[in-house]
């Protein structure tokens, strides 16, 4: 929820694109980015608020770290809006770091590479590549970022980066052309011991995959990924000379295999006119372990290979040209559960592939008893499917997902568990979101009727293709409640607390302490209108005081 402090208590800082080395991180007198991300200011348990603006960065290498239960976050303040122009590189075998809320990108606009023949390592020398985030680190938490347009990946999880989360992100427009090759990927692990949590982000318009988890190396193994509630579409889709799949999950030799991968309530989306590879690989070469794939929503194939153990429940797949339906390729038996899923198939579309055997859905049942409950329909889809999924964050935020496979020009969505009424919200459109909202209001218990077309793409930085948008098919769109940024004033001998009118309803409430057995009390003061912000009038007393808004009840 909102919330202001009248005193800022010790463990936290602030950040400006004005401030300085010499600090001393106070309000008033805020730090550079670079100074703080040094670790050579604050202590474990710390926040560092970044406020509004631009902020030039360049690439920075940092072991700043916190404690186990104390992390050191690096976060927005609330209710505006910091731009970060630039990359960060974690190191250290501590960790235990927080990025949320704000924006990571990179003005570079030098990414299409005149080089043929070009690579990762080396990276083309006409351009150069950076990584928004690279994590050789435990104990990171990326929560609610965005991260675009880095002349590489947006994000790299190396196999010691264990214990790291990304969470809640948008990532798009990341990665680098040549004249025969593309690289960049909107989120890139490998993980070889995890756990690595990657959940309800979404990830598109990449120059490479979406989500690439991988290893190559001799002796490693991809393992400990979960992957859950996450979106992705258009991989590949800034350039045309290499086709990627949205989902790249396993192994090349000599790597031995994957192992311990969850995908669990994940959505994708590969419109027909696109040049990405229209099934989700998941196993690519060696022995792998166990596997979970469980309530994903893929309307595109699935390519499954050498696994000692599945579990396939509660998916839909669907193959919507000439491909087989389900690629399954074993040299050794497979144990696991496989049933409950939903399969549709245009009329041209494959079978059931088993080791290069074709089985229609009756001789697929027969020959692996697999999907004795499941359902197989031939044609295309219909209806509307819609994912509501909340932010675990931030109240009141989801990531809104809409198959609208009749075409219809709105689509209502029922977040009424999400808002209480009266509270301000905006709906963004996830694939501009610095554009305008699609929608915005205070919320009064009814549907939201979502906008299907007419709806627009960010253009990447430099000369990459921008993609068509996906509507009105499908389309992806956040909701957030309107910020209600408290600001405090002395007008002596008085204290001023404002907060915009057009947030909707909140109650302004007051404490004098944050320990945990304190209570938060209504203010009885009416709050006056004073332009376009409510102000509430009380007498300085010298005394620190804390102050917060709630929805009224």
């Amino acid at each position: 929820m909102p919330w202001a402090l009248l005193q800022a208590g010790a463990a936290n800082w602030y950040v400006a694109p004005q401030g300085t080395p010499g600090g001393p991180g106070t309000m008033a007198e805020p730090y550079d980015l670079r100074t703080a991300l040094s670790g050579g200011v604050g202590q474990p348990g710390d926040t560092f608020w970044l406020r509004e603006g631009t902020y030039a960065l360049g690439q920075v290498a940092t072991q700043v770290h916190g404690e186990a239960g104390k992390p050191i976050t690096f976060r927005q303040w609330p209710g505006e809006k910091a731009r970060v122009d630039g990359s960060v590189i974690f190191w250290g075998a501590a960790g235990h770091v927080v990025l949320r809320d704000f924006e990571l990108y990179s003005s570079d606009t030098n990414r299409l590479s005149a080089i043929w023949g070009a690579g990762i390592n080396p990276p083309p020398s006409d351009i150069n590549p950076r990584i928004g985030i690279e994590c050789y680190a435990p104990n990171l938490s990326f929560i609610n970022l965005v991260v675009r347009d880095q002349t590489r990946s947006g994000i790299y999880i190396s196999e010691v980066a264990t214990n790291t989360l990304v969470y809640g992100c948008l990532l798009y427009n990341n990665g680098w052309a040549s004249p025969d090759n593309a690289e960049g990927h909107n989120v890139y692990a490998q993980s070889y011991i995890g756990p690595v949590e990657i959940a309800d982000n979404i990830a598109f318009n990449a120059t490479g995959a979406n989500f690439h988890l991988y290893e190559q190396r001799a002796g490693r193994q991809l393992a400990g990924v979960t992957l859950e509630g996450n979106v992705a579409f258009h991989a590949g889709a800034l350039q045309q000379v290499r086709r990627y799949w949205d989902w790249i999950i396993g192994v090349e030799p000599p790597s031995t295999g994957a192992d311990r991968i969850v995908l669990k309530e994940n959505m994708t989306y590969r419109p027909l006119v696109t040049t990405a590879l229209d099934n989700v690989l998941i196993g690519w070469f060696g022995t792998n372990g166990s596997v979970v794939l469980q309530d994903n929503y893929f309307p595109l194939s699935l390519t499954l290979n050498n696994w000692t153990n599945a579990t396939v429940t509660g998916n839909l797949f669907a193959a919507q040209n000439t491909n087989p339906i389900v690629r399954l390729n074993q040299t050794f038996p497979m144990t696991g559960v496989w049933d409950d899923n939903r399969y549709w198939r245009a009329p041209t579309a494959g079978g059931f592939w088993s080791n290069s055997i074709v089985h229609t859905f009756p001789e697929w049942q027969a020959a692996t008893s697999y999907d004795l409950n499941s359902s197989h329909t031939v044609g295309g889809l219909s209806g509307t499917q819609v994912f509501v999924r909340p932010n675990r964050f931030e109240p009141g935020r989801a990531n809104i997902i809409v198959y609208n496979w009749d075409g219809l020009s709105h689509v209502p969505v029922d977040v009424a568990s999400l808002l209480p009424v009266g509270v301000g919200y905006d709906v963004i459109n996830a694939q501009d979101p610095s554009g305008p909202p699609v929608l915005s209001g205070v919320f009064d218990g009814a549907p939201l009727l979502l906008p299907m077309t007419g709806l627009t793409v960010a253009a990447p930085n430099g000369p990459l293709l921008t993609p068509p948008s996906t509507g009105p098919t499908f389309n992806v769109f956040v909701l957030l409640p309107r910020a209600a940024r408290l600001q405090i004033a002395t007008v002596a001998p008085n204290v001023e607390v404002s907060w915009p009118t057009n947030v909707g309803n909140w109650t302004l409430q007051s404490r004098a302490s944050l320990a945990a057995d304190g209570s938060w009390a209504n203010d009885t003061n009416t709050p006056v209108i004073r332009g376009e912000q409510y102000v509430v009038t009380k007498p300085a007393t010298g005394q620190a005081e804390f102050y917060r808004l709630r929805p009224q009840q």
